[in-house]
């Protein structure tokens, strides 16, 4: 058998070994749902996607039915015939990035868990599987790209593992563990295609070293196919062109006065313009190199996964401690200000010189 024989016969293997009853053409993307501090909630676009239909399907052959955590939902999806699931009334053909969520009413009837929930998509005799992440309007995220990132180059990441080769950094599960630990929600962030999806979810999750496994998160792949994914990133070498436009979507279900994004870590420029793009402050993004090494605001001192996680407590401070601080902060600002009226009033009333108001002040 030749070289290339051997190869396809090993990915082939690999493929049938993880996928399952896998639609090669279909996936989901995980969702994202904030609970408001009204109580409301608001989530990321559905992405749901069974590969090309072939022919009419009849009215009824074309509904998507949806499941929660082995529950149905009070609603489904319809299907088009390339294979696209959308919720009939709030169709956009035009805007790719406007494809339709649920109201906060809708949500609500899915009764979903603090955390990970498993969403089921079935259309006829197929079967598509996401997660629906629900957290905190207070949630603090960091973004970990996938492809160089938590894996050791971009195009090996994606093969090696469809052989039984583990191609991951060194460490990067104990360190995004920690930080999982300290209170800090896991966002994996992709330019994959939605038909990578189950894939990718599949080889995050069981990725083991040293008895450790990455913290559960919501696992973002661009909503194309394939092909147009494949020509975004690797024709255009332009992913940040998705990644911007799905983290600004997360960050709009956030309140409009705070900043979800704490970090990010990537391995290349556009993922550095990625996390500029939503205000991650330059000290919060870590760039890795082909050598395993990270660098922080392009200083040429690096370090390792390792070597962060032994500081990790003081780059990501537990979550409780940093509520502390804040705490402290505030009661601090109240008394400088409420002393600072009382000098006012007092200069008022004993008509003090601009000058003596100072120094008082001061």
């Amino acid at each position: 058998m030749s070289t290339m024989g051997r190869i396809g016969s090993y990915i082939g293997r690999g493929v049938r070994s993880v996928s399952g009853t896998l639609n090669p053409f279909g996936g989901a993307v995980d969702i994202i749902v904030v609970r408001q501090p009204d109580g409301s909630l608001k989530s990321t676009p559905w992405y749901v996607r069974f590969g090309k239909i072939q022919g009419v399907l009849k009215a009824r052959e074309n509904a998507v039915n949806v499941s929660v955590n082995g529950v149905e939902a009070g609603f489904c999806m319809n299907l088009d015939n390339r294979g696209q699931a959308y919720f009939l009334r709030e169709r956009d053909m035009e805007n790719v990035y406007s494809l339709t969520t649920r109201t906060s009413e809708q949500l609500a009837t899915l009764n979903l868990k603090e955390g990970k929930n498993v969403v089921v998509f079935t259309c006829s005799k197929q079967q598509v599987d996401a997660r629906i992440y629900l957290w905190r309007w207070d949630t603090n995220i960091v973004i970990s790209d996938i492809d160089g990132t938590i894996t050791r180059s971009d195009v090996l990441g994606q093969f090696m593992p469809l052989v039984g080769r583990d191609w991951s950094q060194t460490g990067v599960a104990h360190l995004l563990s920690a930080i999982k630990e300290n209170g800090y929600q896991l966002l994996f962030l992709s330019a994959r295609s939605i038909s990578q999806a189950y894939l990718t979810r599949q080889f995050l999750f069981n990725l083991m070293q040293d008895g450790k496994g990455l913290p559960e998160g919501p696992v973002v792949t661009s909503p194309d196919g394939l092909f147009l994914s494949l020509y975004r990133e690797v024709v255009k070498r332009a992913p940040q062109e998705f990644k911007i436009a799905c983290l600004q979507e997360i960050k709009a279900l956030f309140p409009y006065d705070r900043n979800p994004f704490y970090a990010g870590f990537g391995n290349r420029d556009t993922d550095e313009i990625c996390y500029l793009k939503v205000e991650i402050p330059e000290g919060k993004i870590f760039t890795i190199n082909s050598k395993g090494q990270i660098v922080l605001k392009r200083n040429t001192d690096t370090m390792s996964y390792s070597c962060l996680h032994g500081c990790v407590n003081d780059l990501f401070p537990p979550m409780s401690s940093v509520s502390s601080y804040l705490d402290v902060e505030h009661q601090s600002i109240f008394t400088i200000t409420f002393i600072l009226m009382i000098v006012r009033l007092v200069c008022s009333y004993v008509q003090l010189t601009e000058a003596d108001y100072v120094r008082i002040a001061s």
